[in-house]
């Protein structure tokens, strides 16, 4: 609520005038508030100028928050850093450090105090640039489940029927090791062991074990055990299916070797 008698601060219109035909229309040109009070004796003390949020406070009314002077030269530099850390995005090598980035700057832009409509053509265009990278990691992934799939087919076909056993080494973990574990199950005429490096500090690993075999001594769950035993981590699963992982990447070599002594130990 006003007082009867209140401030007005005019840009570009003369108050005289507005007081003396306040309905004139060509007012509504103009910027005409109401004010409690200014704090700078003209425009020019308030140097730099940045709008860092704009919402709707009640239907109809909307607010605008703005920083000036040096907090505002600090939004601009924030919005030029971020701005080239964006550019950035496409020189990065790897998905792996393109994803991490990707993170980074998502949180930051969420966070960062700078102009809206700099904000806004920001988000623009990392959301590009995270949309592209997420269709590319999608496509990738299946392209090496595929792949995985068809080297399991391959190397079963290939092999004897009398050897009942294969450990292979994948070339991806994740979606691929998971599509390749689904064919094992599905042809049901071997125990396979897969095994991959599921980036730079982890193993994963996942065995298959049709009925038959399970009945002859050979348990998933066990086989698995004998190769967490050695690459570290932990397993879980049942006789027929089980997985686990670890962090001795160094050792996948090793866990074959172990993984093939034990089906040969327990397979009766």
């Amino acid at each position: 609520r006003y007082p009867d008698t209140v401030r007005v601060v005019a840009m570009g219109a003369d108050l005289a005038a507005v007081a003396a035909a306040p309905a004139d229309e060509k007012w509504a040109a103009y910027s005409i508030e109401l004010c409690g009070g200014t704090h700078v004796a003209s425009t020019a003390d308030i140097g730099s100028l940045v709008i860092v949020e704009e919402s709707a406070i009640a239907k109809g009314i909307r607010r605008m928050v703005a920083v000036t002077g040096d907090v505002a030269d600090a939004a601009r530099l924030l919005h030029q850093r971020l701005a080239a850390d964006v550019a950035r995005l496409g020189a990065l090598q790897g998905s792996a450090a393109l994803d991490a980035e990707i993170k980074r700057l998502a949180k930051e832009i969420d966070a960062a105090s700078i102009g809206v409509y700099d904000k806004y053509v920001l988000r623009a265009e990392f959301e590009a640039i995270r949309t592209a990278f997420a269709e590319s990691e999608r496509a990738a992934k299946a392209q090496a489940g595929k792949a995985a799939a068809e080297f399991v087919q391959t190397t079963i076909d290939a092999s004897a029927p009398e050897q009942e056993v294969l450990v292979l080494r994948l070339p991806a973990a994740g979606k691929a090791m998971s599509q390749a574990a689904k064919l094992v199950k599905d042809l049901a005429t071997k125990a396979v062991l897969l095994i991959a490096e599921d980036g730079p500090t982890k193993v994963a690993h996942q065995c298959v074990v049709p009925k038959p075999l399970v009945a002859r001594g050979l348990k998933a769950s066990d086989w698995a055990a004998a190769v967490s035993a050695v690459v570290g981590g932990k397993k879980g699963g049942n006789d027929e299916s089980a997985q686990g992982s670890g962090s001795e990447v160094s050792k996948i070599d090793d866990a074959i070797v172990a993984a093939q002594e034990f089906a040969t130990v327990h397979l009766k």
